[in-house]
């Protein structure tokens, strides 16, 4: 019996395969032949009638319960959920149709594994999505998911989802099933002890069929325009190049006397006729070669390949920029992946392991975003102040509005109104929120408001944008501080270091007055994101390095030239020392900021309460002192005592990924999102080997659709704008 037991399900899929044979070669004498069919595979494997009964006892059990419940309070039942139950249980009440086999076969049915947390009932998908009216079944089929908190009497699994994917027919569609699921509940509650599951934690939902909208429209057409420019942009450079030659070629032509007194067409290069003459451009004679000029692909592949530096650039910021985006694509692959996680038990102890911390701790990763932003946006705007003595403020904010938007326009529409047209799977739920959310507040994305509204739900539209937000909200505010540190010193210097003391304070104050942990990971009501909403995306606690990057900035730009030369003229050795100290120090507190919380989740996974004074400790410093100890680290680069780490970080090959790094940023969500939403098992998050094959293939696929992006609208724009500005 054990045996039979653990084998039961490959010995079911067995049957029914067998059974689709027999079927494809009888298929004219099956009414005659396959009156049950279920028997006749039986008879013709050798099946005893002991492990008939243990293969039917699921499908009869659920008969017989669904058969009892239905029995009970008819009169209480609203029409839909009786037709719902009515063709639920004419499915389960025998097996002799194929429409009843594959009902059963697309069930989902409880896996191996699901002590250690493989609590997803996936069934099979395509199974269901292929019994439609239209191929001789009774009714359209699609994939339904009942989701759940499953207890299991007083040990750890309690609190533990539960995902049941069932394949309902169209009758117990849109809410119809209700009754039909508190008879299931009824069924696993009362039978299947210990497990036990609350009723008002069960959610349902059920794959949908999108129509195009008014947004999907707008999508093809905006990546239609593009492509078509793109297109013709890059067919009409090469063209107009060649004819250019040979308009050149023949101009250059010289009338040359042969020694018989003939006359011969003949190239000479060197001659002064030639000399004078024009070599015209083609592009600079209408402004349509030029706009078609811009979309050249390639132009914009030579410009995103260009590692050309000038003087004064700050290089190991491309090295930061990679690796700091890497880090995020790392977090997210792991973050989205519980949305099909298979291994619930295993992935508690994969946070109680210490280098993990790395990993769900990644939040420092934006951080250094912030830092460079708001130091390069200080140093840039400060020289800019010095050498014309005044702020172009239309020149300043359209040309970040127009460089970020049109790409993140590209991306929310396709993200939002596009992907769960296109990317259907077993896990498309995944994506079915995000599209709701778009269809209400994708015009907050353009706005930068997606932080703000709505102001009490967590509904963003693309959810990564919510540091577009912040980063366009600093930035619209920071020549206010750069102005007050350019003209007035100690008076920029006090209202920025008092604007950083008071999001300090306010970060501890909210973890204080809300009882909140460290980190989001740590949320004690993490079902509503009060920690996101609170203080994940709000400015006001997020702009701590930001204004730490506005300090150095101006530091940079008053005082790099002298600190460089001061520091050159140190001894070897006193250089060694103070690089060595700085480098010690600032680690040290960059490490405390990552790995400092890993004794708060031993103590989350062990169920322990967590210190409130920590939590207040780490929000109140912990931005703030990653900032400056990264902003230490890249003046030092700068000044000459970064050693062998500056010459990594200041590697040409970053300067090209670095350019990439917002694209990456805008479109690695979406690709995790379709690799997940399509898998036909769960996501298991062991062994790590596997998971590191997924982090580089998801890594390199973000890179290259990164590269697609920039080469097609991100740079096109920028050489727009050089082209107005010339103009």
């Amino acid at each position: 019996h054990y045996y039979i037991t653990n084998n039961l399900r490959m010995v079911l899929w067995v049957a029914l395969i067998v059974l689709s044979y027999i079927q494809s070669v009888h298929s004219q004498n099956y009414d005659l032949h396959f009156k049950n069919p279920v028997n006749t595979v039986f008879s013709t494997l050798g099946i005893n009638n002991e492990l008939q009964n243990l293969i039917r006892s699921p499908v009869n059990f659920l008969r017989d319960q669904l058969l009892s419940y239905s029995q009970q309070s008819v009169d209480s039942k609203d029409d839909d959920s009786k037709a719902c139950e009515t063709k639920v249980l004419s499915l389960v009440e025998s097996l002799k149709t194929e429409e009843s086999l594959k009902f059963v076969d697309a069930l989902g049915k409880p896996p191996s594994g699901f002590l250690n947390g493989n609590t997803v009932l996936m069934g099979s998908y395509d199974t269901c999505t292929s019994m439609i009216k239209s191929a001789g079944y009774g009714s359209n089929y699609k994939p339904c998911k009942i989701k759940a908190l499953m207890t299991m009497g007083n040990n750890s699994v309690g609190g533990t989802p539960l995902t049941w994917t069932v394949c309902f027919p169209q009758e117990c569609r849109g809410g119809n099933f209700t009754s039909l699921k508190q008879g299931l509940l009824k069924i696993i509650n009362s039978r299947w002890d210990p497990v036990h599951i609350a009723e008002s934690s069960v959610v349902t939902t059920c794959d949908t069929d999108y129509n195009y909208s008014a947004g999907s429209y707008c999508a093809i057409v905006l990546i239609s325009v593009i492509a078509f420019m793109v297109l013709v942009g890059s067919m009409w450079d090469p063209v107009v190049m060649l004819m250019t030659s040979l308009k050149v070629a023949e101009e250059r032509k010289v009338l040359v006397n042969s020694e018989e007194g003939g006359a011969v067409d003949e190239i000479v290069p060197d001659s002064p006729a030639v000399q004078s003459k024009p070599v015209l451009d083609p592009f600079k004679s209408s402004t349509l070669g030029e706009v078609l000029k811009c979309f050249s692909v390639q132009r914009t592949v030579g410009a995103l390949l260009n590692t050309t530096t000038k003087e004064g650039q700050i290089l190991c910021m491309n090295g930061i920029r990679v690796l700091s985006i890497n880090w995020v694509v790392l977090g997210h692959v792991y973050y989205i992946g519980l949305g099909a996680a298979g291994d619930l038990v295993y992935i508690n102890t994969l946070y109680r392991r210490n280098t993990f911390t790395f990993t769900w701790n990644g939040l420092p990763s934006v951080d250094s975003f912030f830092l460079m932003s708001g130091f390069l946006v200080s140093l840039l705007l400060s020289k800019d102040l010095a050498k014309r003595g005044k702020f172009n403020a239309v020149g300043y904010y359209l040309h970040r509005y127009l460089r970020l938007t049109v790409p993140f326009l590209v991306v929310t529409l396709g993200q939002g109104f596009l992907a769960q047209i296109f990317i259907r799977g077993p896990f498309e739920d995944i994506l079915n929120k995000g599209s709701e959310n778009c269809n209400k507040w994708w015009w907050t994305n353009i706005l930068y408001i997606n932080n703000f509204v709505p102001w009490n739900k967590l509904e963003i539209c693309v959810g990564q944008s919510w540091y577009l937000s912040n980063d366009f909200q600093f930035f619209i505010v920071a020549p206010l501080f750069i102005w007050l540190l350019y003209k007035s010193p100690r008076t920029g210097i006090a209202v920025t270091m008092t604007t950083l003391v008071c999001s300090t304070v306010a970060a501890g104050v909210i973890t204080y007055g809300y009882n909140l942990g460290p980190s989001t990971v740590f949320d004690p009501n993490a079902a509503n994101f009060t920690d996101f909403k609170l203080l994940y995306d709000k400015p006001w606690i997020r702009c701590p390095p930001y204004l730490i990057g506005l300090l150095g900035g101006w530091f940079c730009f008053k005082n790099l030239d002298s600190l460089k030369l001061y520091i050159s003229r140190l001894r070897f050795i006193t250089r060694l020392l103070l690089s060595v100290v700085i480098w010690i120090t600032t680690c040290t507190v960059q490490y405390w900021v990552t790995f400092g919380l890993h004794n708060d989740m031993l103590k989350k996974t062990s169920g322990e309460k967590i210190s409130l004074a920590g939590s207040v400790v780490y929000e109140t410093f912990a931005r703030s002192s990653w900032g400056i100890a990264l902003l230490v680290q890249i003046v030092s680069c700068q000044c000459g005592l970064g050693g062998i780490i500056n010459k990594v970080l200041s590697w040409k090959g970053w300067i090209v990924l670095s350019r990439l790094t917002f694209a990456v940023y805008l479109l690695h969500y979406i690709i995790i999102q379709s690799f997940i939403v399509q898998l036909r098992h769960p996501f298991f998050y062991k062994p790590d080997y596997e998971i590191a094959i997924l982090y580089f293939g998801f890594l390199g696929m973000s890179y290259l659709a990164a590269a697609l992006l920039f080469t097609c609208v991100e740079q096109p724009l920028t050489f727009l704008e050089r082209m107005t500005y010339r103009k």
